[in-house]
């Protein structure tokens, strides 16, 4: 396992969460059934109530992320809504780049969840260039046992290098063998 993946793994398996006593997700059907909210900032976890807290979460959401140009990474917060209690701890999140029209694979890892009928996971992945490249689109799912949960695209741009187009050759190069 590359060290790159290795960050991803840990970064996302570090704060899953559970929308708990407030029950913003788990009174029924929400806006965000089978979808996964991404933001630039950390999820809110509570609200005065359902409708507030969707209307904080709906302020918040963002699908366009900027990279860090000191890191060179992405930091994305999500929250994924599934449509019913999941009956299983371990969820596998699926990263694929879409920019072409054509599902590439990036990653694929599984995490945790708290408890035993979740309907929701809370948490934060970090990308990096080196691997995700710039100027990508990006489709996350998030599965249980081969059944989708939920899934969200979202874009990371940045500034793409930038080649003058000029090759120089030494002399000895450009003479040949």
């Amino acid at each position: 396992m590359t060290q790159k993946v290795l960050r991803l793994l840990l970064a996302s398996a570090a704060m899953p969460l559970l929308l708990a006593t407030a029950g913003h997700a788990s009174a029924g059907k929400t806006p965000f059934d089978g979808k996964i909210v991404t933001s630039h900032k950390r999820i809110p976890t509570t609200a005065k109530s359902k409708k507030a807290y969707f209307s904080k979460l709906r302020k918040q959401k963002r699908i366009q992320f900027q990279e860090n140009k000191e890191t060179k990474q992405w930091k994305i917060y999500y929250a994924a809504f599934f449509r019913k209690p999941l009956n299983d701890l371990e969820v596998t999140i699926k990263l694929y780049d879409v920019t072409d029209k054509k599902r590439h694979l990036k990653v694929s890892y599984e995490t945790f969840l708290s408890s035993r009928g979740q309907e929701n996971l809370i948490s934060h992945i970090k990308l990096d260039r080196e691997q995700f490249g710039v100027n990508r689109e990006i489709w996350m799912v998030i599965e249980n046992r081969g059944r989708k949960l939920a899934d969200g695209k979202f874009k990371i741009v940045g500034e793409a290098e930038k080649y003058k187009g000029v090759v120089e050759f030494t002399e000895e190069e450009a003479n040949g063998p």
